[in-house]
């Protein structure tokens, strides 16, 4: 295994080219891929900056709890002013790709502006070329009443990520300890990263999909027959658990499915017996934290689930973590296929206060600065493609306390960029520096 790209400075991400001989491919769908993106020393320390949110729907107010709601079910995206709309699709934002054979987008989300911390410069490092060591996970339990699961956070090998889930036989009042999927604690859904009930279930697909509020059932209870209940697995890992029918109108759903019986079971387009999966075996992507805080980054629970940031990864301070890439091919939705998506939070922000959503008064959750996207393209190019941008419509202006650097073999790394704090600026080797468009790296598969 061979870095191809590692951040540098402060907080960075290394991508890790691995040398196989069967190809594979990764593809986004409507939204663009963000190269992993760890944070840097900054520069940058504006003043804080108070902001009041307001909500409104063709001219009336509307709450914030509607407001997560549409989000969630996919009858509201944020419109171009800041302002929510009603649609059916979600946005997607791109950046330039690298300018080899092929060229790739990236996706940013949304989010608003706060004032960034003083932060230390340190020097670029190197890329390791171990993995971090995994924490244990939780064994199964059998108690007999509902059971509300700590918050747990896992990256590395998982050993328990190769057990079969056993179809049909858990009670949906439990969160599935013991079969790799990681409870949730920010989210008070006893565990579950969301759960959702499309209430129409014609043949275009699932309509009228209830989404359970953030806090609404924190011993986990809502997990109800007929409901979808997401959730988590540790880095490098994916969730592996979709059925074939999705949202009539794009949205997106996804995790075990609670049958009539009361019983967890695998849907039908489950890609694997197991509820996680790694995302691919081309490369590995890593992130440096060299700050003097943890950093906190949180991948969307996306394909199929309610597409919040709700997947946590903590990097303390002077630590090396691995992040998810998934294959291109890994779900294909609308003929679209699949990057795992990330939000940049500032450093000394908690997994807990960063990794759920928020109300915009601060930068973070989804109003964190920076969004970035990883996948490699099994599908057309046999290339990774790692993307980093702003966090657009949501918080244009929001800015990290750090640098990104990518640093890598020149020879495998393409169009190297990089994140500057002080400017807000994206800089690109064959694309120069912006503040209006993200940047994309690439690299090839080592053979």
């Amino acid at each position: 295994m061979k870095v191809a790209a590692l951040l540098a400075l402060a907080a960075l991400a290394a991508v890790q080219a691995q040398p196989h001989h069967h190809a594979h491919r990764h593809v986004p769908r409507a939204v663009d891929k963000r190269a992993p993106e760890p944070a840097v020393a900054a520069v940058y320390v504006p003043g804080p900056v108070e902001t009041v949110v307001v909500y409104e729907l063709n001219g009336k107010p509307i709450s914030e709890e509607d407001v997560r709601q549409g989000i969630a079910n996919g009858t509201l995206i944020w419109g171009e002013d800041g302002n929510l709309s009603t649609s059916a699709s979600s946005i997607a934002i791109q950046t330039p790709a690298p300018t080899p054979d092929h060229a790739q987008a990236a996706e940013p989300n949304p989010q608003p502006n706060e004032a960034p911390a003083p932060v230390e410069t340190s020097a670029v490092v190197v890329a390791p070329s171990s993995t971090p060591t995994p924490e244990p996970a939780q064994a199964p339990t059998t108690p007999s009443v509902p059971q509300v699961p700590s918050q747990q956070e896992s990256d590395g090998p998982c050993t328990d990520c190769d057990k079969e889930f056993p179809q049909g036989k858990l009670d949906c009042s439990r969160f599935p300890d013991g079969y790799g999927a990681i409870p949730l604690g920010q989210e008070g859904l006893g565990g579950w990263s969301g759960i959702q009930e499309p209430r129409e279930r014609g043949a275009a697909g699932f309509d009228d999909i209830w989404t359970a509020p953030v806090g609404s059932c924190k011993d986990g209870t809502c997990c109800e027959p007929g409901r979808f209940c997401s959730y988590g697995c540790p880095h490098p890992y994916m969730k592996s658990a979709f059925p074939k029918k999705q949202g009539a109108t794009k949205q997106s759903v996804g995790g075990l499915y609670c049958n009539e019986q009361g019983n967890l079971e695998l849907p039908d387009a489950s890609i694997a017996k197991t509820l996680c999966k790694l995302g691919n075996d081309k490369c590995k992507v890593f992130i440096k934290n060299n700050l003097d805080d943890s950093v906190a980054i949180c991948r969307t629970d996306y394909p199929e689930g309610t597409e919040s940031m709700t997947i946590p990864l903590t990097i303390p301070k002077g630590e090396t973590r691995e992040i998810a890439v998934p294959f291109h091919s890994y779900w294909l939705w609308d003929n679209h296929g699949t990057s795992a998506q990330y939000y940049i939070n500032k450093k000394g922000v908690s997994a807990d206060a960063g990794c759920t959503w928020t109300d915009g008064s601060q930068d973070k959750g989804n109003w964190a600065p920076l969004n970035f996207g990883a996948g490699w393209d099994d599908i057309n190019m046999n290339m990774g493609f790692f993307s980093l941008a702003q966090n657009k419509p949501t918080n244009p202006n929001a800015r990290l306390d750090y640098d990104i650097n990518f640093v890598g073999d020149a020879k495998d790394l393409i169009n190297p960029c990089s994140y500057k704090s002080a400017t807000g600026e994206f800089c690109g080797a064959n694309q120069g520096c912006s503040t209006d468009v993200g940047c994309t790296v690439s690299i090839f598969e080592e053979m």
